[in-house]
């Protein structure tokens, strides 16, 4: 009985001390968020990531973000809160091309970039917005989409 039990453990403990498994898909591993779930009236937010890559082609790739407002949809389209932006974050691009990448990624956003004067309604006090982060590596492999819990961002 206790052989068994013993051998039992044994196999667990190895199944779960299992190395980081890396694909060439690159992957994307949401770790935090600050401040949130409630966002104070002009903080910065600071998303948190880990990312590993099997091939070592993710220098200077895009981190497309994707943000989905309550305040959507707008009655004026030039105003609609909802943005899309693939332009001001990038992973570094002095990272060496390596097998097996694995790294931290951080993502600041100030007031003006996540949320600005695009406001369909001056009298609510909040929004709620769920943002996606997701990227493609130079060989063409796409992440999967993070979607994140949803922040509660107050107007100031």
């Amino acid at each position: 009985m206790r052989i068994s039990f013993a051998i039992c453990f044994i196999i667990f403990f190895t199944a779960s001390c299992g190395k980081d498994k890396f694909s060439d898909k690159p992957i994307l591993k949401f770790k935090s968020v600050s401040p949130g779930p409630v966002v104070p009236a002009g903080s910065t937010l600071t998303f948190t990531f880990e990312y590993t890559d099997a091939q070592g082609d993710l220098s200077d790739v895009p981190v497309c973000i994707e943000k989905l407002s309550s305040l959507s949809p707008c009655f004026n389209p030039g105003l609609d809160p909802s943005f899309l932006d693939t332009t001001f974050f990038r992973i570094a691009d002095n990272l060496p091309p390596s097998a097996n990448q694995k790294g931290e990624l951080i993502i600041t956003l100030t007031p003006i970039q996540y949320a600005g004067d695009k406001r369909c309604n001056d009298s609510q006090e909040s929004e709620d917005a769920v943002f996606k982060f997701w990227l493609t590596d130079l060989a063409g492999n796409h992440s999967d989409t993070l979607v994140l819990e949803p922040l509660t961002i107050l107007k100031q």
